[in-house]
């Protein structure tokens, strides 16, 4: 018989409910988890099939397909793709870890939070090389602003040691991660962590998307696209290897009628702290978080106690050219600290969307009057990439994409910021900037 459930798996619940299986229900879950019976539904099938950059999946399972119940499969799924629990007796110590984790009260860092622990990360060259001929099918330019062709190895070296100097100029502890290719920023003076990647990663320059650091313990996201996937195993690695495991990953959820794998890229997601209230604003759009990533990531909140509202930003799609689109949240919004600075033409700026128990349209403006922040519109000319896409390190201070000029001037001009200019012609070229590019993370 099919397993049936009533109302919405929860983590925490799903998590009790391994501790309290038996070993026989375990390793089936565990089999399944690994095979999963996944349904995809995909927008590819109704564009025009030419010359089309990926599009995503709509992928879930049916409980009918499933021969564990969804709450065990979930848990299980949690615990083995982030701890890498192999049997009956792991899975449920990983449960225990993980509840202790998850429940751990830590404060919520926002954007503009002082910044003294950066991760970058160096892509393999022979990754890199593979992309050239197919820069659609991997979202490219195939030249970089600069006029060289992209990507470049030798390049993307160039681009992240000058995000790196920049960094350190200003105090920040800078380590870099990655496979065999990393090793060659360590004989060039720089710390390293050698990580296994299990697949080829032609995008694990972009360390942005694959986690976030909300606190102390790093949240490992779940990415969209094929070619993506498998740098989230990189960063929970990365994570570990320093010392810091993560404490939560947005994987699947039931609406109590099917189970859904979460869309959840961390370049759309942006933590302002207002007055006396703390947002979180998240990108809906072709790679934006999907229901299943929001409901998740408001449990997780809820169990370390963080009281915050969580508001979707429509962001404009692609079909044939990507570069019309915003993949990200944080290429048509930064938080600069004084002031959210926007590109209000590539958003849906005038109406959000809040989650809370309900779904409800809310006016932009009444959002940033409640916190009580400013909104300004920066300055169009330059990178559609790296307009907005800018580190902010603290202290008033923004590490940018030198290209954007006119941007810089103004955010210098009117806002008295400290603007850091890198160039980085090829991390462009691959669809990011300095925020793309890096990843903050917090040890004290």
């Amino acid at each position: 018989m099919s397993p049936v459930i009533r109302g919405v798996v929860l983590i925490l619940e799903a998590l009790e409910g391994v501790l309290i299986s038996e070993d026989e229900a375990l390793s089936l879950a565990l089999k399944e988890v690994r095979e999963p019976p996944l349904r995809r539904i995909s927008y590819t099938g109704v564009f025009h099939p030419s010359g089309i950059p990926p599009q995503p999946e709509i992928e879930f399972i049916e409980l009918k397909d499933l021969k564990t119940r969804p709450d065990l499969f979930i848990g299980v799924d949690l615990i083995s793709c982030l701890l890498r629990a192999e049997d009956p007796d792991s899975l449920k110590e990983g449960a225990e870890d993980l509840i202790s984790r998850m429940r751990r009260k830590e404060e919520i860092r926002s954007e503009d939070s002082q910044k003294s622990h950066i991760a970058l990360a160096l892509p393999e060259k022979e990754h890199l090389e593979a992309v050239i001929g197919r820069w659609t099918d991997y979202v490219w330019k195939p030249r970089a602003y600069d006029g060289s062709e992209a990507p470049s190895f030798e390049g993307w070296v160039e681009d992240l040691k000058a995000i790196a100097d920049a960094l350190k100029n200003e105090g920040i502890n800078v380590i870099f991660y990655g496979g065999d290719s990393v090793e060659e920023m360590r004989e060039i003076g720089y710390n390293v962590v050698k990580v296994k990647l299990r697949k080829e990663l032609p995008k694990l320059g972009y360390p942005r998307d694959p986690s976030v650091a909300w606190s102390n313990s790093p949240v490992i996201m779940n990415m969209t696209l094929e070619h993506r996937r498998g740098e989230e195993d990189a960063a929970a690695d990365f994570f570990s290897n320093i010392g810091l495991k993560p404490a939560f990953r947005p994987r699947f959820w039931s609406d109590g009628r099917r189970i859904v794998r979460a869309r959840a890229e961390g370049g759309n997601f942006i933590v302002v702290r207002g007055k006396d209230r703390v947002a979180l604003f998240t990108g809906i759009g072709i790679r934006g978080s999907n229901r299943a990533a929001i409901e998740l990531i408001k449990e997780y909140f809820s169990l370390k106690g963080v009281d915050l509202d969580i508001y979707g930003v429509p962001l404009p799609g692609y079909i044939r050219d990507w570069r019309t689109g915003a993949v990200h949240l944080d290429v048509v919004m930064m938080n600069a600290g004084p002031c959210v600075f926007l590109s209000p033409g590539r958003m849906g700026f005038y109406s959000f969307l809040k989650f809370g128990d309900n779904i409800d349209f809310v006016d932009a403006g009444s959002v940033f009057n409640e916190l009580g922040v400013e909104v300004d519109e920066i300055p169009a000319k330059g990178s559609e990439i790296t307009l907005v896409n800018a580190l902010n390190i603290g202290r008033g201070k923004l590490v940018v994409d030198a290209y954007n000029e006119e941007a810089s001037d103004y955010l210098e001009r009117e806002w008295g910021l400290d603007v850091i200019r890198v160039k980085i012609p090829q991390v462009e070229a691959g669809g990011g900037g300095v925020r793309c590019a890096s990843r903050e993370y917090y040890t004290d």
